[in-house]
């Protein structure tokens, strides 16, 4: 006598649900997932929704997120090491770094990474070169110096640069330096490696004449005209290295890259000195610590690494010229987007965004902020390739991203397409 048809159809399917269990694991909110940042489309109440995968304590499972745009509404695997609740809002923007060829994109949130993807064949454990980043860098070490009472920001540089002594650079003081307001002619060496201590700290007399573009003077005296000059920047070496008694290396890697657990290298030129214009090789999470540290207002797990004093004056437009900002800047040109060696995002008049040096007018603005449409607060490490790590105090969050191209010195790309593009991401996913 035959079975049933219904029995066997019933028995059937119990062997196929046995066989094949994870026919059953189709994506679903607080479902188990395994591969973090992945993204899938499904529908939930007859509504299609974007889930990511993303981690809740020691768990992974699917959490709905909208951030994705329309354009980009289907099924993609983005694979991150973190991603926690709240990183889905960050998710264009991993998709469009990813596509302008970033090599990692890293989001911290009250002192923790919520998103953290690395691209293509690079790692968390992979340096590459920053760039003018390393310029934040040698700013945080003078800082430290400060605090330990080797330097004095307001200190004549010739107390450590005999060489300016009897030039006109001898009223040259270490604020005017980072605020990038010497005066001085600009050096540019052929190769990070390959820099001369005598054209580093000599090449700069005091610019004379009229500048090209905004026809106005250029004044002897130190102070009155900013400038951006990589050649200022790597005369910190050099002080640093005379106030300490040390290397920058050896110093650097004992007060600042172990304490923050930063694993940075440090190029040296053919002299032996760390390059401090350029040359530190790091990864995103090292950037991230650095801007997380002015953040937490000089402070590292308890620990003050530089003054509050310090993150407050870095992060404060510098005005070197007196009185000057009284008068509608008539006879000086300061930048009132520039502190210490950081780029601010400050209300101020020629307010100049660091991203492209040469497009600089452009961006200027008579009342700022360079970007309108994010916090006037925010402070930013920025350098060539688009290496950028950013500060949004108001919001505790610091998001970095690292392009490749900046280790063959001759392909470093400069322009700025990419990073007011970053810059209108994160506007975007601040909201």
């Amino acid at each position: 006598m035959r079975k049933p048809r219904w029995k066997f159809a019933l028995w059937l399917s119990c062997f196929v649900f046995t066989l094949f269990p994870t026919v059953r694991a189709e994506a679903s909110v607080g479902k188990s997932c395994k591969t973090l940042g992945e993204t899938k489309i499904t529908t939930v109440n007859k509504r299609k929704v974007t889930l990511t995968c993303a981690a809740n304590g020691s768990k992974r499972v699917w959490v709905v997120s909208n951030s994705l745009s329309k354009s980009k509404a289907t099924s993609k695997t983005l694979d991150a090491k973190v991603f926690t609740t709240g990183a889905e809002k960050w998710l264009d923007m991993a998709f469009a770094t990813r596509f302008r060829e970033a090599q990692c994109l890293l989001v911290m949130k009250n002192g923790s990474v919520i998103g953290e993807w690395n691209f293509d064949k690079h790692s968390s454990e992979t340096n590459i070169e920053s760039a003018s980043v390393t310029k934040s860098f040698a700013a945080t070490l003078v800082g430290i110096a400060v605090k330990k009472g080797q330097i004095k920001l307001d200190d004549l540089a010739t107390k450590f640069i005999p060489e300016w002594i009897g030039t006109q650079s001898a009223d040259i003081t270490i604020r005017h330096i980072l605020a990038m307001t010497t005066g001085r002619k600009e050096w540019t060496p052929a190769d990070i490696r390959n820099p001369q201590i005598d054209e580093v700290l000599n090449v700069g007399q005091v610019e004379t004449g009229f500048d090209s573009y905004l026809k106005i003077k250029r004044f002897t005296q130190p102070g009155m005209r900013w400038n951006y000059r990589s050649g200022d920047s790597q005369v910190l070496a050099y002080i640093l290295t005379r106030a300490t008694g040390e290397s920058v290396q050896a110093f650097a890697q004992r007060e600042l890259f172990e304490p923050l657990g930063q694993t940075i290298d440090v190029t040296l030129t053919s002299s032996g000195v760390a390059g401090l214009f350029a040359g530190f090789r790091l990864g995103c999470d090292d950037l991230a610590k650095l801007v997380q540290l002015y953040l937490n207002r000089g402070k590292w797990a308890g620990r003050q690494i530089i003054d509050e004093s310090f993150v407050v004056d870095a992060l404060t437009s510098q005005v070197t010229c007196g009185n000057c900002a009284k008068t509608g800047f008539d006879s000086a040109l300061m930048n009132g987007a520039y502190g210490l060696h950081w780029w601010l995002n400050s209300a101020a008049p020629t307010a100049c965004s660091g991203i492209a040096i040469a497009t600089c007018m452009s961006l200027s603005t008579n009342s700022g902020p360079t970007f309108s449409n994010l916090p006037t607060n925010m402070f930013y490490a920025s350098g060539a390739c688009n290496q950028i790590g950013v500060g949004l105090p108001s919001e505790q969050l610091v998001v970095v991203v690292l392009h490749k191209g900046c280790d063959d010195p001759s392909q470093a790309a400069f322009g700025n397409t990419r990073a007011i593009a970053f810059f209108e991401e994160l506007a975007r996913a601040v909201k």
